[in-house]
C-alpha cells in the first residue's frame, strides 16, 4: 500500500518519543492521532517533531478539535529529481531577460543624454550602465530571496529554491520577480515572522544601497537644459519616489549643484523601482509578506480583515492619485486587488502548531518597529510641482 499508510509504524515509532498518541484516522494522504498528553512541553514537543518529520517529507499540523488535540501527518513526499533544474534554467532566462531590457533602456538614455549635451553615445558607456542596471535588479532580488532561504534552512520549512520570473519587453526591469515556495507551513508563529521579515529586510537594504551609489553616479544638468529637455519630451518626470530615496535625494545636494538637476541614470530608476516592489511586498494582505508578518502578531480574523482594509485604502488612494495626481499611485491599487485575489480570500493558518500563539515580547516588538520602518522608508511619495 503506498502513501502514509505503509509507514505508519514508522511515523508512530516517531510520534511516540515526543506524545502519546492514538490513532484515529488514516488514508494515502494523512494519519491523524488523539494526543493523550506529550512527554515535556507540548510546544517543544511539537518542534522537535516537526523537525525531524519534515527532513523525511512528513508534514506534522498540531490543532484542537472541540476539547481534544489532534496531530495530523500528511505525506509529503514526492519526486526530488532535478529540483535545481527549473529555477537555473529560469534563473538563466531572467538574466537575459534582465540584460536585454537593461541594454535597450541604457541606449534609449545615452542617445537622450546625446541629445541634451552631445557627448556622443559609445557602446562601451551603453554596455557599462545595462551592468549597472541589470546589477540594481537581480541584486536586491537575490538578496531577498536569499534573507528568506536563510530562515527557511534555520527553521527546517520545506520550500523551494528561488523560481525567478523573466519578462523581457513587458516589466520595465525585464522581471516579475522571483518567489520561493514553501511546501508546508512553518512550525511556529516565530518561524512565520522570521520568514516574513527577513526577505524585505535584505532586499531593502540592498536595494537602498545601490540607489545610493547610483544616484551619485547620475549626471546633473543644468536646470535650463532639463526644462527645454521636459517640454520637448526628450526627458520625464520622475512622478513618485520611496521617503527613503526622497531623503538621499535631497540630503546629498551640495552648494555647489546649484542650478544643477539630478537625472537618475536607468540603474538609479531600477533601484528606485525595487524599493516600491518592496512596499508593495510589504502591504499587509494576504500571503505578501507584509501578511505574513501581519499573521505573525494577530489573529487569522484580525488577518483577514487587516487584508480587506488595507486593500480598500490602496483602492482609494490609487482613485484619488487618478483625480489630484495623473494617476501615478493607480498601481497600487491594482496590485493590492492583485494580492487579495491570489489569496483567495483564504484564512491565513499561520503555523504548524495551531495551539501555541503566543510570540516572545521582546521579539515580537523588534519585529514589528523593523517593519513599521521598512514600511514607511518604503513608501512612494508623489512629487508635486
Amino acid at each position: 500500500m503506498n502513501g502514509v499508510e505503509s509507514n505508519v509504524v514508522e511515523l508512530s515509532s516517531t510520534i511516540s518519543k515526543f506524545f502519546n498518541v492514538v490513532e484515529s484516522f488514516r488514508n494515502e494522504t494523512f494519519v491523524e492521532y488523539v494526543v493523550i498528553s506529550s512527554k515535556g512541553d507540548i510546544n517543544t514537543s511539537f518542534n522537535e517533531l516537526y523537525d525531524e518529520l519534515v527532513t523525511r517529507s512528513y508534514y506534522p499540523i498540531l490543532y484542537n478539535a472541540g476539547e481534544v488535540t489532534v496531530l495530523r501527518i500528511i505525506n509529503g513526499r514526492r519526486s526530488r529529481t532535478n529540483i535545481f533544474k527549473v529555477p537555473s534554467i529560469l534563473f538563466s532566462l531572467t538574466l537575459l531577460s534582465v540584460l536585454i531590457t537593461g541594454y535597450f533602456v541604457s541606449r534609449n538614455f545615452y542617445n537622450n543624454l546625446n541629445m541634451l549635451v552631445g557627448s556622443g553615445v559609445s557602446q562601451s558607456s551603453i554596455i557599462y550602465e545595462m551592468v549597472l542596471f541589470t546589477l540594481s535588479v537581480l541584486f536586491p532580488l537575490t538578496m531577498h530571496e536569499l534573507g528568506h532561504l536563510i530562515m527557511v534552512k534555520k527553521s527546517n520549512i520545506p520550500a523551494s529554491y528561488p523560481v525567478f520570473i523573466p519578462a523581457p519587453f513587458i516589466s520595465p526591469l525585464g522581471t516579475f520577480g522571483a518567489i520561493v515556495k514553501m511546501e508546508f507551513l512553518p512550525k511556529n508563529l516565530i518561524s512565520l515572522l522570521k520568514l516574513g521579515i527577513s526577505g524585505p529586510l535584505f532586499g531593502f537594504i540592498t536595494s537602498l544601497t545601490l540607489f545610493i551609489i547610483n544616484y551619485l553616479l547620475s549626471p546633473k544638468l543644468p536646470v535650463e537644459a532639463v526644462l527645454t529637455a521636459l517640454s520637448e519630451g526628450v526627458l520625464r518626470y520622475v512622478e513618485i519616489v520611496p521617503l527613503s530615496a526622497y531623503f538621499i535625494m535631497n540630503l546629498s545636494r551640495t552648494p555647489s549643484e546649484v542650478g544643477l538637476v539630478t537625472i537618475l541614470n536607468p540603474a538609479a530608476y531600477a533601484s528606485l523601482i525595487m524599493i516600491l516592489i518592496h512596499f508593495i511586498n510589504l502591504l499587509p494582505i494576504g500571503q505578501l509578506d507584509g501578511g505574513h508578518v501581519i499573521r505573525g502578531v494577530t489573529s487569522v480574523k484580525t488577518h483577514s480583515m487587516v487584508s480587506i482594509i488595507t486593500t480598500l485604502v490602496m483602492v482609494i488612494s490609487s482613485l484619488y492619485s487618478a483625480v489630484f495626481f495623473g494617476g501615478t499611485l493607480i498601481w497600487l491599487g491594482v496590485f493590492s486587488v492583485l494580492a487579495l485575489i491570489i489569496s483567495g480570500f483564504r484564512p491565513h493558518i499561520g503555523a504548524a502548531n495551531m495551539l501555541n500563539t503566543s510570540v516572545p515580547r521582546n521579539f515580537k516588538i523588534k519585529v514589528i518597529l523593523t517593519y513599521v520602518a521598512l514600511l514607511i522608508l518604503s513608501m512612494p511619495i508623489p512629487l508635486i510641482g
